[in-house]
């Protein structure tokens, strides 16, 4: 299959996430480059913040409670957690499908901009460039029903929080980038 009819088929197929919607933040760009003839987007996320337990591995990890917003002080309230349970704020990431290593190329140029540490993840049947944020946080919160947070919540939520408004604001600057260079 060729690139323009994986691109179509791809496209045409239903929402798969967890969340199993688009994130609002992330629409502009995604149209941007889907509506470009190089590119079509296979994933993305704006950015979250979420508790969870498990092994990690994707299909055995249990998401606890999840926000793609800004949290209060609540969001780290559990009633009885059982276990390990761990925070995580995760920032934005984005998987684009590229027609040819030129295509590549130029997106990678624009995506540094903004994301020094973007790249090709894939160079197989698919070339697929990887755009990611690096604002992260990851530490346990609770263990066998104890809050592990020494300080105050209130100053857990403050940093999630910045954490989370610089992911927003960067997606932001990244959105006129794409913008601003697909108008030409």
């Amino acid at each position: 299959m060729n690139f323009d009819n994986e691109k179509k088929t791809f496209l045409e197929k239903e929402d798969k996430s967890k969340k199993g919607s688009i994130d609002a933040r992330v629409i502009l760009i995604l149209k941007v480059l889907n509506a470009h003839q190089d590119y079509y987007t296979t994933s993305s996320c704006s950015g979250r913040v979420y508790l969870w337990q498990g092994s990690g591995k994707k299909n055995e990890t249990e998401w606890l409670k999840v926000s793609h917003e800004l949290v209060d002080d609540d969001f780290f309230i559990l009633e009885n957690p059982n276990g390990l349970v761990w925070l995580r704020v995760e920032p934005f990431i984005l998987h684009v499908a590229c027609r040819d290593l030129a295509a590549v190329h130029r997106l990678l140029i624009l995506a540094r901009m903004q994301y020094k540490k973007s790249c090709l993840l894939s160079l197989g049947k698919k070339l697929i460039v990887e755009v990611r944020g690096s604002e992260f946080i990851e530490m346990p919160l609770y263990n066998k029903g104890r809050f592990l947070f020494a300080g105050e919540i209130s100053f857990l939520t403050a940093l999630v929080n910045a954490k989370l408004t610089a992911v927003f604001l960067g997606l932001e600057r990244f959105g006129r980038l794409i913008e601003n260079s697909h108008k030409s």
